[in-house]
Formats: C-alpha cells, structure tokens, sequence
C-alpha cells in the first residue's frame, strides 16, 4: 500500500475495520476512530472502563492481535488490574509490540499508564522479551539495487520468458535487468491516465501486464502488450460516492483477474471471457483489504487483511472464513502474500518490518506455524510487495530508494 495512505489511517483504518465487521464489537460503538484515539488517551476510570470493553471483544475475536493487546494492557494498568496489565503487555512484546514499533509513538518504555509496574520483575521480564522481539533476522541477501533514485516503487514482477522485473512507480512502469539497470516500459504512462501504481502482475502464457492505477479522481486497471508496453486497455471503476482504491491483483490460470479494493471492501473481477471488470465479493470484513494470491489448482483466493488476517475464499462457492492460527505469532500488518507448495508468503509492514513464511495444513484453513527470513534489518525499509521466481522470494525491501545505493530487491531461498 502506499505510504501515504498507511500513514494517515494505520489507526484510524484499524479501528472502522474491526467496528463495521465482528458483530460484537460493532454493538459497543459505531466509530472506532474516536474509541481508538480514547484508548490511547484514557484517563479516567470512565474513559478506561469503556475503552476496555471494546479492546476486550476485540480480543475475543482476535486474541493475538498486538496493538489491541498493547491497548488492553495499558488500560487495565491504568484500572488497577496489574497482574492482567502484565500477562496483556507480556503478551504484546511476543508479537513484535515493542519500543521499535512503526508508527506508534507511544509504547511499553514511555508510556505513562505503566509508571506503576516498572519496578517490578516481571515488566523487566518484559523488556527482555522486547530485546528478544527486537533482534534482527537476517537470511536474506541483495538479490540487485536499481539505481534509479527517483522511482517510488510499489509492485514488483518477473517474467520468465525474458527474464526481466518489472516495478510500478508513479505514472510509469519500468523494465529492470538483474543489475538493477531499467528503462521505461510504459510508452504514454502519464498521458494515458495511468496513476500511482501498486500490485502489478505479468501474463506470461498471454503476455501481458496488469497494473493496479490509483489517481485523485478514479481507480483503474491497466492490461499491457508485454513485447511493445503498449496499452491494450484499461478498466475504470465507475464512481459511486465511496473511496476506492485498487491495491493488488492475482492472474487466474484461466486468465481471468481478481483484483482487492482496500477502501472499499471488496474484491473484483476482470472475466478473461467478457473482458469487463465487475464486483466477485464484497463484504464489511474485507475493509482493509490488500495482498492477494491463489492456490495452485486455482480453486482457492487467499486474501490479507492489514488488520484481520488473512482469509481463505472459495472461488466457486465464494464462501471464506478466516485462517486460524496459534498465538506464538501474528499475522498483523501484511502488505504483499504468495502462495507456493501449500506455503504463504508475507511481507509484513505495520510493526517491525519482516518477511514471513506461513506453512499451512493440509485443509489450508488454519497457519500451522510461522517463519521469519528477514527482520529489522538496514536493508528493510518499508518493504511491500514480492515475486516467486524458480527457487526464490524477490521482495522490495527499500520501496522508495531513499538510501544512498537506490532502491534495493533482496531475495530468500525458498528450500
């Protein structure tokens, strides 16, 4: 997802996903932007009591959920209920809540409401607990670093025939080498309407490629001639009153697109048949919505939700449910997701940048564990999106090249 968007609504978005989509916790207050701001900011025992409700039906739902454990547990400090304050912050430092978090100012080390319990044993077991969530994982290594500074790059694709990436940036697409040498792949880019781009796919049987175009005004789909760039067409979501935006896309083997709509909480579909795009689902839990990937027989979409997790829908039938998981780990935060070989592959961005590789089980309805291959380290700045390529995960790991080398792509053995 865009940074700008990340930064202006990681809480607030949070908030209105969890309130508009679990039943329990939308019985408590319809405005989650208010009652979130209140849980960082109570004071009082109204303003903890209330705050507390609603943390504790979230975690009802979603008991390993970091930042609503975090809440919970300054919220119960503040209310006197120490022991419970430390069990919850415990618990928050173990998914990766910690003094290092993205985009949090306030945390376990600075935060008021937690004045009362540092003295005690069991909260400097905590700030070990930290040191531990905090130390870098590195088993990646720079796979190549494009050199020009001034893309802002969001998705990231390959193709196998001619063995070149692709990155989208803002109004263009660029054709990149393994040396990190690129050249613009988009004849008219700007011109045509093409926006800021995020997921991008390539149609290696068809040879084409799919962007997802976000503007001030529409969000689109563009399809690309893969041999000349140019445009084949573009699909314009009809405006309606409701903001919108187009993040990722997956290609079907039978070449229909499926494509997620973060703000709108849906997911569509580009029939390869009648080449229209139209709605495949929609439902309030999908608020949020971002990476998005299919199994290899093609019978199943998994879809991750920044903040609820990842989901599990049958293409045919359309029903999901969301995947279970133990709560040693956390799904929190997911920008780009793959499948491959009954694995997902996540590049979390909301806490401690990371990337993640969920095994599943055999049903694929539960995340039977969790590895990390790259954590907290220099080269991960603010990753996004990724690519499977033969026995290899390519990721952006410095989506905006702010570094002195430009914008690096690492990449991590999949054996």
């Amino acid at each position: 997802m865009r940074m700008k968007f990340r930064l202006l609504s990681v809480i607030l978005i949070l908030g209105s996903i969890l309130i508009s989509c679990l039943p329990a916790i939308g019985q408590i207050d319809k405005n989650f932007i208010e009652n979130g701001g209140k849980a960082f900011a109570a004071s009082t025992v109204a303003e903890c009591q209330s705050s507390l409700q609603f943390c504790n039906e979230v975690l009802k739902v979603i008991p390993n959920h970091p930042l609503i454990n975090y809440l919970a547990a300054r919220l119960n400090a503040l209310l006197g209920n120490n022991d419970i304050a430390l069990d919850q912050l415990k618990k928050a430092a173990k998914l990766g809540y910690t003094s290092s978090v993205r985009w949090y100012e306030m945390h376990q080390l600075n935060d008021q409401a937690f004045i009362d319990l540092r003295d005690k044993k069991e909260f400097k077991e905590i700030i070990e607990i930290m040191k531990i969530a905090d130390t870098p994982i590195h088993k990646s290594e720079i796979a190549f670093i494009v050199k020009d500074k001034k893309l802002e790059t969001e998705g990231i694709s390959y193709d196998p025939v001619e063995r070149m990436f692709y990155l989208g940036s803002e109004y263009k697409i660029v054709k990149v080498d393994q040396l990190g040498n690129s050249i613009d792949f988009t004849i008219e880019g700007k011109h045509d309407g093409l926006g800021w781009v995020n997921g991008i796919h390539i149609d290696p049987v068809r040879r084409t490629l799919w962007a997802c175009s976000n503007g001030e005004s529409k969000v689109e789909i563009f399809k690309y001639e893969l041999s000349s760039g140019k445009l084949i067409n573009k699909y314009t979501l009809p405006l309606d009153g409701s903001r919108h935006m187009f993040n990722d896309l997956v290609i079907h083997p039978n070449g229909n697109i499926y494509i997620s709509n973060t703000l709108d909480g849906a997911i569509y579909i580009i029939h390869n048949s009648s080449d229209k795009l139209e709605l495949f689902l929609k439902n309030k839990l999908f608020h949020g919505l971002n990476g998005i990937t299919l199994s290899e027989d093609g019978r199943v979409i998994f879809v991750a939700n920044d903040n609820l997790g990842i989901y599990k829908i049958d293409i045919k039938t359309k029903a999901f449910a969301r995947l279970t998981h133990n709560q040693s780990f956390n799904t929190y935060g997911i920008d780009g997701l793959y499948y491959s070989d009954n694995y997902l592959y996540a590049i979390q961005s909301m806490l401690l940048p990371q990337i993640s590789r969920f095994s599943l089980n055999k049903d694929a309805t539960q995340l039977e564990s969790c590895e990390i291959f790259e954590k907290y380290t220099p080269y991960l700045s603010n990753p996004t999106t990724g690519v499977i390529v033969d026995d290899y995960f390519y990721f952006i790991a410095d989506t905006q090249g702010k570094g002195e080398k430009g914008i690096i792509i690492m990449k991590t053995s999949l054996e």
